[in-house]
């Protein structure tokens, strides 16, 4: 637990850091992303064993590096749709070379997990760099509300009143004690932020609206961890990497932010906070 403790205070330090540059150099926190998405897309494919193929997972890497650029930045000549055809059709043009027959694994492992981490890394970074100022700061912190408070309200829930699990066979440790735990806690920060937000910044959050869609964004990081722990538990594994002491690997981290990320980053063009 300390060892956790004391990444996770690491992790907050750092993230600060590059957050904070953000303002007025974005590259950073693209880099940062697309280095992130490389990494996490690599220790997928190395720990799962999904994909043993070195230049699928070169290929892969790749991709999820440039993915966050393509992005973020306005080329006119490139897109991510492009990007993502280009990348679907290499891929697959590879694995019939060094395989004889396509196997359902092998879709998922070359392409389908690593458009879907590298597109979650993406997305985070069109939140952070969200081009209305107002917004900026709020999104990013209602993104932290519904992973990491969720998850430390559905802990500390679970160990004391957790008695019915959630699933038991994907993630034994998740109970449904736990999950209306961390929609409380997550509904409390968020209560709290925007009423903060609301007293500092000059422009008037709605709090009813993102209380409202609180639960629905906790259900879905917890969709995301579930994701996670059911590809660890087809494949025998505990952890998607040892990056970070006490958490695991970089998707072991972010699997609930990631797709928080995705799906609020669709739904920006249609939520008015």
């Amino acid at each position: 637990m300390k060892t956790r403790i004391i990444s996770g205070a690491v992790i907050v330090v750092v993230a600060g850091a590059v957050l904070g540059l953000s303002t007025k150099f974005p590259l950073v926190i693209i880099t940062s992303l697309a280095i992130l998405a490389a990494m996490g897309v690599y220790e997928a494919l190395h720990s799962t064993g999904i994909v043993k193929n070195k230049i699928i997972t070169a290929v892969a890497a790749l991709f999820a590096f440039i993915l966050p650029f393509v992005e973020n930045i306005n080329l006119k000549i490139i897109n991510t749709e492009i990007v993502c055809v280009v990348f679907a059709v290499l891929q697959f043009a590879v694995y019939l070379k060094f395989h004889k027959d396509i196997s359902l694994d092998g879709m998922l492992g070359m392409i389908i997990l690593p458009m879907a981490i590298a597109y979650g890394f993406s997305a985070l970074g069109s939140i952070v760099l969200f081009k209305i100022d107002s917004y900026k700061l709020i999104f990013i912190v209602l993104v932290l509300c519904w992973s990491a408070i969720s998850d430390t309200g559905a802990y500390f829930v679970g160990v004391a009143f957790g008695k019915h699990k959630m699933s038991p066979v994907i993630s034994p440790k998740k109970s449904w004690e736990g999950l209306i735990g961390g929609m409380v806690f997550s509904v409390l920060a968020v209560m709290g932020v925007c009423l903060l937000y609301n007293s500092l910044i000059d422009y008037t959050v709605n709090i009813a609206v993102a209380v409202a869609i609180t639960p629905l964004f906790v259900l879905i990081g917890v969709l995301g961890d579930l994701t996670a722990s059911l590809i660890k538990r087809k494949c025998g594994i505990k952890d998607f990497g040892k990056l970070i002491p006490g958490h695991g690997g970089i998707l072991d981290r972010f699997d609930s932010i990631l797709m928080i990320s995705a799906v609020l980053k669709v739904l920006l063009n249609y939520i008015q906070l």
